[in-house]
Order: C-alpha cells, then structure tokens, then sequence
C-alpha cells in the first residue's frame, strides 16, 4: 500500500480505531463528510476552484429551500479569502493534485506561487476560536508549537522525492470569526529525519498489523463502521474511595 499523510498520522494514534484504519486505509471506506468536514470542503472549493477529487459540494438548504446563514457566511468568507490571497501574492499553479511515488501518496491543496517563488500550501477552514490552544485541541491555531504540522512534513518529502527540490511549506488558515493565520513552516533535519524513522517503522509495524477494536463507547458510538467488536452501551467506571 502506499503510505498517505493521514494514513501514518491515524495508524500511530491510540485513539483511533485499528478496525476503521483498516477498512478507511486499505478497503477504501469513505464516511460522509461532517458538517464541520462538509464546511470545509465548501468553503475550498470556492476559494480555490476544487474540492480533493474534483467532487462538488453543498451546504444543504432550509426548509423552504432558501439559502442558510451558514451557506451566506461561508461564501462571504471564501470571496475575502481569494482577496487576501491576491494581497498576499499567492497564485495558483495547481490545485488539489495527486502525487505519488513507489511508496508515498498525498493530495496538497494546492501548488502555488508566493512573491514569485514556487511552494505547497495548504487551505484551513475552522471554526475554532483564534485563541483556543493546540495543546488541548489538535484542530485549534494557537500555541502553535503544540500543533501536529506532520502533514506539511510529509507533503514536502514527498514533492522531494518526485523532484529533487524542496518547496516551502505554508498554511492559510480562516476562522469563520474572520480572523486569519499564514503560517510558513521552517522544516529541520532533525524533524525530516525523525518523519523518514516513522516512515521505515510504519513499513515493518504493518507487516504484522491485526485490526483490533478500540474498546471505548464514546469513539464506538459515533462510528460509521458496524463490526463485530463494536460497543453500544456505556462501560462502567469503578471509582475506589
């Protein structure tokens, strides 16, 4: 299999299901967007042309069929996102490509042009709060150096390996409050090194993979997937005192 960003992230993460990283990462299930997920995906394609896959997207309308405030704040946001991308200097080269090697796959954004120089960028809607910490929510934009930034990481070895170059790495960040963030990531070698480590343990580590349930109501019930280690009441919690 070819190793995605997410893929790596999730089979890593104890608080992801082993039953659903298998059936999303290696069977090809696909869930619904969320809402939050489906906003997103609106807000991008109408920023910069294109949603992953080129697949349409829409908020849904009211009862009576008329626009929702969610649909009118969002296309506001998205017409002030392409202006500060003007004012920026950014301009698109390519959007939402697929790149690959023997061994890696991955979908950027976009390939794009900033102050006349080539690089990734990587198009953020949130909700969040601009204030709200990465240290305790890893979708929030603040505290940044609690924030997971393996995705840029893997997009910028992955265009290596296509290539022979390293491109910057930046992320246009848009709270629905209006505020906004571009972030340029300063790649290390130490942390290039220590994602190729993770790379070559992920090789070894699925080799002897077992999907195996997560065991937790909370993530259980919200899941998709129906199998046969699913759990549909809450466990008991024993406090001594």
């Amino acid at each position: 299999m070819k190793i995605s960003q997410s893929g790596l992230r999730d089979f890593y993460n104890p608080e992801y299901c082993k039953i659903k990283w298998e059936e999303s990462y290696i069977n090809g299930y696909r869930s619904r967007p969320t809402a939050a997920m489906l906003d997103g995906l609106v807000f991008e394609q109408n920023v910069i042309g294109m949603s992953r896959g080129g697949e349409f997207y829409e908020i849904p309308k009211g009862k009576t069929g008329n626009t929702l405030k969610r649909e009118t704040d969002l296309l506001k946001l998205a017409k002030e996102a392409q202006n500060t991308m003007l004012d920026l200097d950014i301009k698109l080269l390519d959007v939402q490509p697929e790149w690959e090697t023997d061994d890696l796959i991955g979908h950027p954004d976009a390939l794009i042009t900033y102050k006349g120089e080539k690089a990734i960028m990587d198009l953020k809607y949130t909700a969040m709060r601009e204030d709200e910490s990465c240290r305790w929510n890893p979708y929030a934009w603040n505290d940044l150096e609690h924030k997971d930034f393996s995705q840029a990481i893997h997009y910028i070895e992955l265009y290596y390996r296509m290539t022979k170059e390293y491109l910057p790495f930046f992320y246009l960040v848009f709270g629905k409050s209006g505020w906004v963030k571009f972030i340029s990531i300063d790649l290390t070698n130490d942390s290039l090194t220590e994602y190729r480590t993770k790379l070559k343990n992920f090789k070894k580590d699925i080799k002897t993979f077992k999907p195996e349930g997560i065991n937790k109501y909370e993530i259980c019930r919200k899941c998709p997937i129906t199998c046969n280690e699913r759990i549909t009441k809450p466990q008991i919690i024993t406090i001594e005192c």
